[in-house]
């Protein structure tokens, strides 16, 4: 069984299917989308093999005594999302390796941790304007710096992906829980950022995590022509999947 088909036991009480990603954020107009230079669009950058860094999952629950951290649950629903993000990049002929692993250049564990820490940092820094203005994507607007090239597995990565996921309970009378996931994609040897896909399921997301995010997933990485799948069997893209 995938891990992200497992149901929180929190939550296993009930069996919801995942509706339109629309309905969670209708007043903020929020809707999957993606944002890519052209040279991925075109093919020019093929991608076929990624680095992943370690997934960010941050759950919130928001009650009448105001919003309380969600640890457990919030390492428990990271996992669930890297599991989503390896198999659908995986479906689209992308083989995987994690940032973590040495391979074989004899890297100890916290010379790794050590430049993952300073990339995510500097991820940090970026990604809080590159989230305001995502189109500048295309403009080669935003970079990481050649640190990236410091990861073991970014020698044989087309690309480095960071995943994160940001999520809120609402305690019972409080309105529907809400989610957002976002992957970004950036050049394993330059940092450049390349492409990033933003995902809004509905308040379902954590009783069927591939339902909420699987079909947007697949649709943005077919919309932007990454993997091995050719565009021309590229879906018709429809607001709220």
């Amino acid at each position: 069984m995938k891990l992200g088909r497992q149901i929180f036991p929190a939550f296993a009480t009930a069996l919801f299917v995942c509706v339109s990603a629309s309905a969670a954020f209708a007043s903020a107009n929020h809707t999957n989308s993606s944002y890519a230079q052209r040279k991925v669009i075109t093919g020019q950058f093929p991608i076929q093999s990624a680095c992943l860094m370690p997934t960010q999952g941050d759950l919130i629950k928001v009650g009448f005594k105001g919003p309380e951290d969600m640890s457990q649950e919030s390492e428990s629903w990271a996992k669930v999302l890297e599991a989503i993000v390896v198999d659908h990049l995986k479906d689209r002929g992308i083989s995987i390796t994690s940032a973590t692993n040495p391979l074989s250049t004899g890297a100890s564990d916290d010379e790794i941790n050590r430049v993952i820490s300073q990339i995510q940092q500097k991820f940090k820094s970026v990604s809080a304007l590159m989230y305001v203005k995502p189109r500048d994507i295309a403009k080669s607007a935003y970079t990481l710096g050649d640190q990236v090239g410091m990861l073991p597995c970014s020698e044989n990565s087309d690309i480095v992906v960071f995943v994160q996921g940001r999520g809120k309970v609402f305690t019972a009378g409080g309105p529907g829980d809400t989610a957002d996931l976002f992957i970004t994609l950036a050049d394993a040897k330059t940092g450049e950022i390349v492409a990033l896909i933003q995902l809004y399921p509905d308040g379902n997301f954590l009783l069927a995590p591939y339902s909420c995010f699987g079909p947007g997933l697949d649709i943005e990485l077919l919309d932007m022509n990454i993997g091995s799948i050719p565009k021309k069997e590229k879906k018709t893209k429809k607001s709220g999947q």
